[in-house]
């Protein structure tokens, strides 16, 4: 392997332009698909009332937590939003922008992140390499998540506690307070990475005597941003994490009721035995091939069967990488394997089953792990053809697997029922269509059944932020833990039976018209072939 490595040594420069060019193409092609969805929406117009009026659409000034649905939304995102769309417009490019940057830069990121643990320019490249043409960080960047910011965070958190495994310093702790600081309030993972950072930092001070004297200063720092998320959590709670438990899941309880009454056991058959038996099922499931290279996320809306979050050939390659970094006595192998173990921990405390955005972390590691396990199995191949070919097939592979992936992505899954309505599609041509004809109708009645539909008008049509503050109302919150708005200026978010002498719209599904409506009297939204929404027009005023 000298010759690679004199090889990329030479060219470090010119192959991580080629990676952020490819990163580059693949996040422009098709930057308006994923369609633009109602939390989306949410995150982007609050971004846009911060950035106008410095208070949330609800008139909050400068809020810890985001009411939104009712569900409180953590703020790091929408602060992070604010100034691209406050300078350069509230449209939905702009509001992905942040996102799709640190998608783009992601090769240089695990460029910087994996020559930092493992002290080797190949290795590093090749995991810049892994990152360009990911599937898994490319669901995440192309459209508005938490996790994006979140994978920068521990990228960051990742390569400071490298640097304190040599000596703890008050700087790196203030600086690791900080990551850990908005990390917990960007999202709910951000929780396990402070326990993450917590522990290894502890760890640090006590393996070594010179790290002891910075005990207590330590204990105090990384206190700090746990109490502020404490006190604002429990002023304001976010309400939805409590419903994606899956004690919280109808079937969880039900199940139990029916092994009770095949088996009136209680002391075997209880929440807490079953919630230990489907828990650790659910947990060894995010490491098996049918989650990592089949499946992926079980909603449409980031996963698709044909979309692999990574290839079969990088599956394997982490275990390889695994072995040879225990083998080696990496220095930073406990760190990254720690890592990958607490990663899908808040996937599998969810009642979904498979879910790409709370075990997302887990990529970090996987492409660092199989890079390695590329690199030191062609190292032990002495014979320099040998290992030439061994590496083109390697390579060939993961991108035989990955072209399969991306052409499913692009060509097949926008086509799909189901992901064009786990996207919400439709709701942009709805805005372009109420601008249009904003004037000439007094009331548009919109269907509710799917969605938040007031957010999408208060996007689409860039509704004044100061204007919507004082008419917002939510309802009480559901089952689910989010709430509802009625109607708000010319709207109201209920499809009534269409009048044709009022001077107002209907718009909804297909199937909720009567039958005395039929399709001449109708404009349709269509996406795909599909009729998503029927728009019916009564009198337009004079």
């Amino acid at each position: 392997m000298k010759y690679l490595d004199h090889l990329f040594s030479k060219k470090v420069y010119l192959l991580l332009a080629l990676f952020t060019f490819i990163s580059v193409l693949l996040h422009m092609r098709q930057i308006e698909f994923p369609c633009f969805n109602s939390d989306e929406a949410s995150f982007a117009y609050n971004a846009y009332s911060i950035a106008k009026t410095g208070k949330d659409e609800y008139g909050s000034l400068l809020p810890t937590r985001f009411k939104a649905f009712g569900e409180n939304k953590l703020p790091v995102t929408i602060y992070t939003i604010a100034p691209f769309v406050g300078i350069l417009g509230l449209n939905e490019t702009n509001a992905r922008l942040p996102f799709i940057l640190i998608g783009i830069l992601s090769p240089i990121l695990f460029y910087i992140l994996t020559k930092k643990l493992t002290n080797s320019e190949t290795i590093a490249l090749i995991a810049s390499f892994f990152a360009c043409f990911s599937p898994w960080i490319q669901i995440m960047s192309r459209h508005i998540h938490e996790n994006i910011i979140i994978m920068l965070i521990v990228i960051c958190m990742l390569w400071l506690l490298s640097e304190m495994h040599r000596q703890v310093t008050m700087k790196k702790l203030l600086v690791l307070s900080l990551l850990t600081g908005i990390g917990l309030f960007t999202y709910h993972i951000g929780k396990i990475m402070a326990v993450f950072a917590l522990g290894w930092t502890t760890y640090y001070l006590l393996s070594s005597k010179s790290n002891r004297q910075f005990v207590k200063p330590a204990l105090i720092i990384c206190a700090i941003p746990l109490i502020l998320f404490a006190v604002t959590e429990i002023a304001n709670p976010t309400s939805r994490i409590s419903n994606l438990l899956i004690t919280s899941n109808e079937g969880f309880t039900l199940s139990i009721e029916e092994l009770r009454k095949e088996h009136d056991a209680r002391i075997l058959h209880n929440k807490a035995t079953r919630a230990i038996s489907v828990l650790s099922n659910q947990y060894l499931s995010y490491f098996s091939p049918e989650f990592l290279v089949k499946n992926g996320d079980s909603n449409a809306r980031f996963g698709f069967e044909g979309i692999s979050p990574i290839s079969p050939v990088t599956y394997i390659f982490i275990f390889v990488g695994l072995y040879f970094m225990f083998k080696n006595k990496e220095k930073s192998r406990f760190l990254l394997l720690s890592l990958f173990l607490i990663a899908p921990i808040s996937a599998s405390l969810s009642w979904q089953e498979y879910s790409l955005t709370r075990s997302f972390l887990m990529i970090i590691p996987i492409l660092i792990f199989a890079s390695y396990g590329i690199y030191q199995s062609a190292l032990s191949i002495s014979n320099t053809r040998t290992n030439v070919v061994y590496l083109v097939i390697i390579f060939g592979g993961i991108l035989y697997f990955n072209f399969f992936t991306w052409d499913f992505y692009f060509n097949h899954y926008p086509k799909r029922t189901e992901s064009i309505s786990a996207w919400q599609c439709g709701y942009k041509e709805m805005g372009q269509y109420l601008k249009e004809n904003y004037e000439d109708f007094n009331r548009f009645y919109i269907t509710k059944r799917l969605g938040q539909p007031y957010i999408f008008t208060l996007f689409y049509l860039q509704y004044p932020p100061q204007q919507y503050q004082t008419e917002a109302s939510l309802t009480d919150l559901d089952e689910y833990g989010f709430g509802q708005v009625e109607s708000y200026g010319k709207f109201l978010f209920n499809f009534q039976t269409p009048d044709p002498n009022e001077s107002a719209v209907f718009i909804g599904y297909p199937e909720e018209f009567p039958d005395s409506i039929k399709e001449p009297q109708v404009k349709k939204i269509t996406i795909e072939n599909q009729d998503v929404f029927w728009i019916y027009e009564g009198q337009r005023n004079k």
